[in-house]
Formats: C-alpha cells, structure tokens, sequence
C-alpha cells in the first residue's frame, strides 16, 4: 500500500516569465510513486495533484488536449473558466470535466487564493494545441514547436512533389463531439447521496458519483460513454466499513481521506488515517477501510475504467466479475472438463 500525507508533501512553484501564468503545484502521484510522464508504463493510470493559483492569474495557458481527460474539484476560491468562446464562474464545490479536444483555460478571478485538485489519465503520447498563440506542443518529448504542412512523402521520397503552398494549420476539434460544458460542471451539494447498506448492516455507506454527475456513463469504457477515470466522494458512519476486505485485478484506487479517522486493512497489517492522509491500492492488493472514530469519515475514491475486472474476497473466499457482473464460488474442475 502506498501512503502518505498531504500535509507533509513539497509544493513546487511554478511561474512564467511575467507571472501571468502562476501557481504552486502538490504532486501528489509523485509522491506515492508514480514516474512523472509515463503512463501506465511504470506509472499509474492518472495524475493526481493540488494547484494554488494567486489572484489574477491563470494555471497555463488556453489549450487543448488531444488525448488526455481532465477532471477538476475546486476546494477553495472562485475562478473563471474558458473554454472556447465561452467563460463560465466556479467555486468551492464545484467539479468539471475537460474531455479531449476542448480548449480550456482557468483563471483565479477573486480576492482570495484558489485551490483546486486535478485528475488526469495518463495516455502514452499526447499532443497540445495554443490556440491563442498558434503553437504546438507534444509528450514526449516534451517539445513546443509551430506546425507547417508538408506532403506526406516529404522526407522519405526524394522524389516527392513539395506542397504547392505550405501554410499553417489548425486541429479540426469538430472531430470531438462533446456535450456543452454547462453540463460538464456541477456543484458537489447538488449530488444526492447514494445510500448503501448490507442487510445485516455490517458494512454501510453513501457516496455521490461525481464522475457520473459530469457526464460519465458507469462502469462503461472510455469512447464508449465512459470517462477514463471515475470519482466519487464517499462517507462512512462511525464503526462501519462500507465494503468486505477485496483486490481488483485490474482496477487502482485512490483514496484521499478528508475528515474523520479510521483504519485501513490491507495483507500487511492495519494503518490509521485522519484527514490528509491519501492512500493508492494497486490491482492485486486486498483492503477495506474502517470509520474507528466517533463522526462520519469523509473521502474521494479515484478509480480507473478498466474494460473488464475480476474481484476476489480472502475472508469469504469469494469471487466477482464486473461483467456481466456476477458474485461466485470457484468449484475446481479439470482443465479439458467440458471440452472433449
């Protein structure tokens, strides 16, 4: 299990030039192990970080993501979104969610300081577009250019015909059909709570499907309706778990536990956590958490989509598929049993 505490984690400063573009960065994926820039290839399968943004300045600037999901969670502050011809107001409590193919931009347009927690995929090659500066932008390597037309075989036939007239393009972003962004924000107090209680109340527990309240279809597959990652804020009542002790076999969670206290289970033992505290299980590692205080524990639970997951349960030795979903018993049977 990877754990650490928010409150003991590095914020890095990161300006331009002028200070236009300005916040302070916590990351937090960085810090429970994950290389910076490498996709599920050693890393996992998204970015978690906070953002600081001072008054009158933006995170970076207008652009738009080829590949990569965005998801933000104001946690202090009021600010002003881009995107497109468009600009819309956020506060504390409000989530949105870039798809790919959006140009977006956030600006801190109050008094105060603005706090923000950014979830990301990791897709494995990614590419930006500037709209406001003509510029590109690709990962990896990391490299910011402007783009000129070319024939397709310049380069690699010496005997390709050059373009008649070179000029410069733009991404067609009509190729991403998206709904509008008002859809796409929502206010978490708006979320109704989504109760969950075994029949002999052993585990309970209410959360709100933030992801789902953004536009995100469950348990569906991204470019099927799907986002690439899910997020859900959850609370559990003083002496409750709210599921049985469990692993994925594909699935990361990551849990950033807000208020409250309780105990975390895995193989290795048990391990306390307040408010502050963010925890990440990989697929294969059995866990369940626990509320050992005396009011609710509060949390997010970020998640990715996979396609297809299989759960195991050791206390009951019990198995799960998510789809079609199904709880079992695994009775041995020979491997040719059936077949001839």
């Amino acid at each position: 299990m990877k754990h650490c505490k928010l409150e003991t984690l590095p914020w890095e400063q990161k300006s331009s030039p002028s200070g236009k573009f300005h916040s302070a960065c916590c990351n937090v994926s960085l810090a429970l192990g994950a290389p910076r820039n490498t996709g599920v290839c050693g890393g996992h399968p998204f970015d978690v970080q906070l953002r600081r943004i001072p008054p009158g300045a933006a995170v970076c600037p207008f652009h738009a993501h080829l590949a990569q999901s965005e998801l933000f969670v104001v946690r202090a502050g009021h600010g002003t979104v881009r995107t497109g011809n468009e600009t819309h107001a956020v506060k504390t409590g409000d989530v949105f969610f870039h798809p790919p193919g959006e140009a977006h931009q956030l600006i801190n347009s109050g008094p105060t300081e603005l706090e923000i927690l950014i979830i990301a995929d990791h897709p494995p090659l990614d590419a930006f577009y500037y709209p406001d500066s003509d510029k590109w932008g690709i990962r990896p390597p990391d490299n910011f250019f402007r783009a000129t037309e070319v024939a397709y075989l310049d380069g690699e036939d010496a005997s390709a015909e050059p373009l008649a007239t070179a000029q410069k393009f733009t991404p067609d972003f009509t190729a991403y059909p998206m709904a509008p962004f008002a859809q796409r924000k929502v206010s978490i107090d708006e979320v109704p709570w989504d109760d969950c209680a075994s029949p002999g109340k052993k585990f309970r527990g209410e959360s709100k499907a933030l992801s789902e309240a953004v536009g995100a279809k469950r348990n569906t597959p991204t470019g099927l309706g799907g986002h690439p990652f899910d997020l859900e804020l959850g609370r559990v009542p003083p002496g409750f778990s709210c599921y049985p002790f469990h692993s994925h076999a594909m699935q990361w969670e990551f849990y950033i536990f807000l208020s409250g206290s309780g105990t975390v289970r895995t193989i290795a033992g048990l391990t306390p956590v307040t408010a502050g505290d963010v925890v990440l299980h990989p697929p294969g590692e059995a866990h369940q958490f626990t509320n050992t205080g005396t009011e609710d524990l509060l949390y997010y639970l970020i998640a990715d989509n996979p396609p297809l997951d299989v759960w195991h349960y050791p206390d009951s030795n019990k198995w799960g598929i998510s789809s079609p979903r199904k709880i079992f018993r695994a009775t041995d049977a020979p491997y040719w049993d059936g077949e001839e």
